[in-house]
């Protein structure tokens, strides 16, 4: 969500440490030659910060609803008109996932709890579409 922010909608660079981890500021490029380069620094600081602010909220906002508990409105979303809603897809999904989760257990063994998790992961897969975070930055999804 913050990669996003300053990538896709404010055309920013984030900034990682050698180990990956985001530092806490960004790169923007300026094609101007500005007398005080402070101020285009401070600019660009007060345009992300409300788009920040925003992701924050949606992300707040997401969380006081489990996933699980979205999983029902997928009904009332159309995937496709001829294979039907998007719960009708994560049905469809859970039954492969279950099934190549059984497929790849080693031979002989069954492992009912991995078989359960591919299952549930499958059903809870597509519940992401009803945030408003992924309404808000759909690359998200």
């Amino acid at each position: 969500m913050l990669i996003s922010t300053l990538e896709d909608h404010q055309r920013y660079f984030p900034v990682e440490r050698a180990d990956g981890r985001l530092l806490p500021c960004f790169i923007a490029v300026a094609n101007i030659e500005s007398r005080d380069p402070a101020k285009v620094v401070e600019g660009n600081q007060r345009v992300v910060r409300p788009r920040l602010a925003d992701a924050a909220f949606f992300w707040e906002q997401d969380r006081k609803i489990p996933l699980a508990a979205r999983a029902a409105e997928l009904a009332k979303v159309t995937f496709q008109a001829r294979l039907g809603s998007l719960a009708d897809k994560a049905r469809r999904v859970a039954t492969l996932s279950q099934r190549i989760a059984e497929a790849l257990a080693p031979s002989g063994t069954r492992d009912p709890a991995r078989i359960t998790r591919a299952r549930r992961a499958a059903e809870l897969c597509k519940c992401d579409l009803l945030t408003a975070m992924v309404g808000e930055f759909p690359v998200l999804q």
